[in-house]
């Protein structure tokens, strides 16, 4: 019997728990070719939800892509992993457009899969031959649907990881996608939201206004225990529904620490753990799966911030004079810290108005330090 929940990679389309009013959204806008700017933390279930949107569209009947660019580091990078995400495009007639293209530019895809070489040469490709090959990638989706008026779904995944291979390549791509008016859709996703929102919402960057913003928020609770339920049911085991209530709160909406915690539940149900408490013991299973990472952001804080999410994690204000001799620091440099942690949107977000931790785990280690 295997594990329905997995919590280490992109959950597939079949489950997805629920995220289907964004999934909606989304198809309706790749409907109107209206392109999305979704933000969301890291583990946050965004590519999962890319993954998802890109194989309903195909089910459809039209041609779909998410392109990964998590962690480019040179334009050459960049290149590569587009071509290798639209070398996947179904083209009409079988034609190869995407090796033409590649051809034309005298470049071809690595046997790495996504480096790319000068045709001929042993030298590795030069920044401008890789910025000129982008540059006529880019133009693949119209030209498939001038070649039979077919709709082409592009999501761009870490979109904001292209301003670490160059500052300006936003500028490149809107140059570009500009004259995709009909027959393309486009969803440029990210995890550092605050990022993505400067990209789009500042006058001064070339993609200022030219995608609508989708917030992905955290799971729905009741939505959240009857697709945990029903998942497990599937697999023939059937969860207490008030443990899965409980394991749901634990998770406070956060989608990969659902997963983690359902897949605990999920195995000590299976393996006929009598223990009185299952929520419990798989909340401790969970934290010691995660000791590591939570020791590892601990580490790289400061001592501000370390007091600032202490506070948070135990309910007080995080900039108050309670916080404030508690910790030895003065309010301002508490304000300070609590300012830069709410503008990375690491691991803190403003939640209804006030600075709330992302990860529910993470809150939970800090209790028990």
């Amino acid at each position: 019997m295997s594990n329905p929940f997995e919590y280490q990679y992109p959950v597939g389309a079949a489950r997805l728990v629920d995220r289907l009013g964004e999934l909606e959204a989304l198809q309706r806008a790749a409907a109107d070719t209206v392109a999305i700017r979704l933000a969301a933390p890291r583990r946050f279930g965004k590519t999962s939800l890319l993954n998802a949107h890109v194989a309903s569209m195909e089910e459809t009947g039209h041609r779909a892509v998410r392109v990964d660019l998590s962690k480019v580091a040179t334009i050459v990078d960049v290149a590569g992993r587009v071509a290798q995400a639209y070398a996947e495009l179904p083209a009409p007639h079988d034609e190869r457009i995407v090796d033409r293209l590649l051809s034309r530019f005298g470049l071809k895809i690595g046997v790495a899969g996504i480096s790319l070489e000068v045709t001929g040469s042993s030298s590795p490709p030069h920044a401008e031959h890789a910025r000129e090959a982008l540059a006529g990638l880019l133009e693949l989706p119209r030209r498939l649907h001038e070649a039979d008026g077919g709709l082409t779904v592009v999501c761009f995944d870490e979109f904001q990881d292209l301003l670490t291979a160059d500052a300006k390549l936003d500028g490149l791509v809107r140059s570009v996608i500009q004259h995709h008016r009909d027959g393309v859709a486009y969803v440029y996703a990210g995890s550092a939201p605050s990022l993505m929102r400067a990209l789009f919402a500042d006058r001064e960057r070339p993609l200022f206004g030219q995608a609508s913003p989708l917030e992905l928020p955290p799971l729905p609770a009741e939505e959240a225990v009857v697709d945990i339920a029903d998942l497990a049911e599937e697999e023939g085991t059937r969860l207490d529904p008030v443990t899965v209530g409980r394991i749901v709160r634990l998770a406070a909406g956060h989608p990969q620490r659902t997963m983690l915690l359902a897949f605990h539940l999920f195995d000590l149900t299976d393996r006929g753990d009598d223990a009185p408490d299952l929520a419990a013991v798989a909340l401790d299973r969970a934290l010691e799966a995660t000791r590591d990472v939570h020791q590892s952001v601990w580490d790289g804080l400061r001592r501000a911030e370390r007091a600032v999410l202490t506070a948070l994690a135990d309910g007080d204000a995080p900039t108050g004079a309670r916080t404030a001799d508690q910790h030895r620091i003065a309010r301002t440099s508490l304000q300070g810290a609590l300012e830069r942690l709410v503008a990375e949107q690491i691991h803190v977000l403003p939640r209804d108005g006030r600075p709330a931790l992302v990860d529910p785990l993470l809150r939970e280690w800090l209790r028990r330090r």
